[in-house]
């Protein structure tokens, strides 16, 4: 079967996403609940997040391997794995509707090593209606309606030294999350896999993240 390639603008950049068609790269996605996507990370209450986000109880998600031979299926195993890797090394979650063919994801997840993070007081104070900033991790903020970010306190070592945060990053193009979903949805989710990979990586004290997200500080 041919594979489709979509082009996506997130952030100002141009992702280049293939559809995960039947061939030897990518394989036949099985359907999942959301109880399953993301290496099974979320709770009942964030899969009902997901849920929301998607109108649907029904998801799929990218199998096979990609171009440089990695998998595609997104595992907190090759997460914490490929912390430190490029961009295209990361082990992405991509979370797309059952039966969209689109190939465009619902929702796109990665991790990433950081120095550091915004100030939470600075950033509520510079933040417009369109930003919800959120007294979780050591930052964390709804952009819009498309992307969410939480940074957590994670000691980690990479080839380049160490880093006492990671940054987990969501992006939602724009026209995917259900009307009916709230901001609130997309930082439930995201928080739940950030606890999840906090856990592979031995730093769940540390980043000390609870079990349901609290009200923003400026909302």
């Amino acid at each position: 079967m041919r594979n489709r390639s979509h082009h996506l603008l997130y952030g100002g950049l141009i992702l280049l996403l293939a559809t995960a068609c039947t061939d030897a790269e990518t394989g036949k996605k099985a359907t999942l609940s959301a109880t399953q996507v993301c290496d099974s990370t979320l709770t009942p209450s964030s899969a009902k997040a997901l849920e929301r986000l998607a109108a649907t109880e029904r998801f799929t998600e990218l199998t096979g391997t990609n171009q440089r031979g990695d998998a595609n299926k997104f595992s907190l195993e090759l997460a914490a794995k490929r912390l430190y890797g490029g961009a295209k090394e990361r082990n992405t979650c991509m979370v797309y509707k059952a039966g969209d063919d689109s190939g465009i994801p619902l929702l796109k997840i990665e991790f990433e090593p950081t120095k550091s993070h915004p100030d939470p007081q600075t950033e509520v104070r510079k933040a417009d209606r369109d930003r919800l900033v959120f007294p979780l991790g050591a930052y964390a903020e709804i952009n819009g309606d498309s992307g969410a970010n939480l940074y957590f306190p994670c000691s980690t070592k990479g080839p380049e030294g160490a880093s006492p945060y990671v940054r987990a990053r969501m992006y939602s193009s724009g026209g995917q999350p259900a009307p009916g979903s709230s901001p609130e949805d997309r930082l439930a989710v995201l928080n739940d896999i950030a606890r999840g990979l906090a856990e592979q990586l031995g730093c769940s004290d540390e980043a000390a993240l609870p079990d349901r997200i609290p009200a923003p500080k400026n909302g």
